[in-house]
């Protein structure tokens, strides 16, 4: 496997959570958020739901990178840049 067909410049932080198997407890530690954050962005209320900012996809994506390039394996991939 290439390494660079799975690198990112920005990645939704709740496609961070599915492509990892994390908790929107573990990934607001490392997107600097919190847990309820996270939770807005997944919820379909027009009162609760958050879009996340530009900040918070980039966190992600340079999370999801520096895994990839450790070599650690997702748990589920949801693109394919090929």
């Amino acid at each position: 496997m290439n390494h660079n067909e799975y690198l990112v410049e920005e990645l939704d932080p709740l496609i961070f959570c599915q492509i990892w198997g994390l908790t929107y407890e573990k990934a607001s530690e490392y997107l600097k958020v919190t847990a309820r954050t996270m939770a807005a962005y997944a919820c379909q209320g027009k009162s609760t739901k958050r879009n996340p900012s530009s900040r918070v996809k980039a966190l992600a994506a340079m999370q999801h990178n520096t895994w990839i390039k450790e070599g650690k394996q997702p748990i589920y991939m949801p693109f394919n840049n090929s």
